[in-house]
């Protein structure tokens, strides 16, 4: 099974209560990390961002980035 596949089939069951796209700050509520560990793990590209823009107030993440990084660590 690969990362989409399994993605797919935690989706609907984790992170229920967060939308589909989410800040920094519910990241951080969702991981249980801190907004330094976040930004950490969006620059080593574990996390991807939907937007790619100089301004680290508008960073957006995919709740479907999250699983994935759960699934991985």
């Amino acid at each position: 099974m690969n990362d989409f596949d399994l993605v797919d089939k935690y989706y609907t069951v984790m992170f229920t209560e967060f939308k589909d796209i989410v800040t920094v700050k519910e990241a951080c509520d969702m991981l249980h990390m801190g907004r330094k560990k976040i930004y950490e793990l969006i620059r080593s590209g574990r996390l991807e961002l939907l937007n790619d823009t100089p301004d680290t107030s508008r960073y957006l993440i995919t709740k479907r980035s999250i699983i994935k990084y759960v699934i991985k660590a």
